[in-house]
């Protein structure tokens, strides 16, 4: 089931969390470490601070100015890589980006303006407005800009008039720094929202006009049957007529008989109505709208299965043989697809047939290929209706007699099994309808290529 996408208007992380992405899966843990390491790192550190500096709490002269800062952030770290570990990520960024900035103020605070290590708040400031948004992240540059300001204030050279003057101005150049890149930061939040939202509402639409295409694909599928249902629902319903003479004929003559005698006609009229269930069967099948999936299938069992069905429905003017090997080489293919489309071939071919006539079913195969032939000795076409048989909507039947759609299901069946269709027919000579399909291992050798 798809996970539908929620755009936060704050965050890109709640983007990224709703996507459930393996890169996202694969960022989040490589950033939990880091925040687990950092965390670690801090702990061991402000630790080793204590325990080797005389003064190792809070003074400009240590390094990252002492245990306090480590021991403030470290919390945080930790925190955030509970988080990340729980797949929270716009709670674990938001912490880790407090346990950055709490880190570098009060590392800072104690050398005063002048601390190279001022410099890397316009990156934070920039990373956190845009993974954050703009309400969080500007938040955080408020806050670092006011810690360098009364780390400014604080440490200001009152004796010295010129040297306050100067760490005013830097400060002054630096918080511009800061808020310039946390702005930059924002713009940069809300492009890439736009973009995300621009991509998602294509998605969507995509969607849905993939989805209503697929409706409308079902629905042609079904309407390419209707025709072929009908004919042989006729020819089913004449054999249907036959059978059912029959069965009166055997209630009539078992009404007049003895005992045994009626067991006999009972069981002759089981017998005949087990040879008529196929019949309705095949109307059932050809009826349901779904199609079947593609599998390994063996054409010459295809076409006796075929052969047998269609033997009961043709009338008996007509006759139909199969000319099969045992075994023929696998194809892909959906196997009721085939049996529509040969059901499609057979009707056109009784229908071209004018009283008496034969009708043939091959099966054969080449070095690449396994074919099916369909022919009849029927009144055959000329190279002009050749050339438009499988045009939708063409037919040479009269008007309300055909809806010009069979031969074309026919040639997208065989285009949709990556087959080839071939016709071979003269007036008044018949016509071979031929489908050609790929062996299975030869198609799979192509894909694998």
């Amino acid at each position: 089931m798809r996970v539908p996408l929620q755009l936060s208007e704050e965050s890109l992380f709640g983007f990224l969390t709703s996507t459930r992405l393996p890169v996202v899966s694969s960022l989040s843990a490589l950033i939990r470490w880091i925040s687990l390491g950092l965390a670690v790192a801090s702990v061991l550190f402000a630790l080793t601070t204590l325990l080797l500096a005389d003064n190792g709490w809070w003074a400009p002269e240590l390094p990252w100015s002492g245990a306090l800062p480590a021991l403030l952030a470290a919390p945080w770290f930790f925190a955030a890589w509970l988080d990340w570990r729980g797949q929270r990520l716009q709670r674990a960024a938001t912490l880790l980006f407090v346990a950055l900035f709490v880190l570098t103020v009060l590392a800072n605070w104690p050398r005063g303006v002048f601390s190279p290590a001022w410099y890397v708040h316009p990156v934070l400031c920039l990373a956190a407005t845009t993974s954050l948004g703009v309400t969080s992240g500007l938040t955080m540059t408020l806050v670092a800009v006011v810690g360098l300001l009364l780390a400014t204030a604080v440490h200001a050279d009152e004796t010295n008039p010129e040297l306050a003057s100067q760490q005013w101005v830097h400060a002054t150049s630096l918080t511009a720094v800061v808020l310039a890149s946390a702005l930059a930061g924002a713009i940069v939040n809300r492009l890439v929202f736009m973009a995300l939202m621009t991509a998602e509402s294509q998605r969507r639409k995509n969607f849905e006009s993939s989805r209503a295409l697929r409706h409308r694909e079902k629905l042609l599928r079904h309407a390419l049957r209707v025709e072929t249902i009908g004919d042989l629902a006729g020819m089913v319903c004449h054999q249907l007529r036959n059978t059912f003479q029959v069965l009166m004929g055997h209630v009539t003559l078992a009404g007049m008989a003895d005992d045994a005698e009626r067991a006999h006609r009972l069981s002759l009229i089981e017998e005949t109505l087990n040879q008529a269930r196929p019949l309705l069967d095949q109307l059932m099948r050809m009826a349901h709208p779904d199609e079947g999936t593609p599998q390994t299938t063996d054409l010459a069992d295809v076409v006796r299965q075929f052969h047998g069905q269609a033997r009961l429905v043709l009338p008996g003017s007509i006759q139909i043989t199969c000319e099969t090997p045992d075994v023929a080489p696998p194809v892909l293919l959906d196997p009721m697809g085939l049996m529509h489309a040969l059901w499609n071939l057979v009707i056109n071919a009784r229908q071209a047939i004018s009283g008496e006539g034969a009708i043939t079913l091959r099966c054969g195969s080449d070095t690449h290929q396994v074919w099916i032939e369909v022919s009849d000795t029927g009144c055959g076409m000329s190279k002009e209706t050749q050339a438009r048989i499988f045009d939708p909507y063409f037919t040479t039947k009269p008007p309300g007699q055909g809806t010009g759609l069979g031969l074309t299901a026919v040639a997208r069946f065989v285009r949709g099994s990556n087959g080839l269709t071939q016709v071979e027919s003269e007036p008044n000579r018949g016509t071979t309808f031929r489908l050609r399909f790929p062996r299975a291992e030869s198609r799979l050798a192509r894909s694998a290529s």
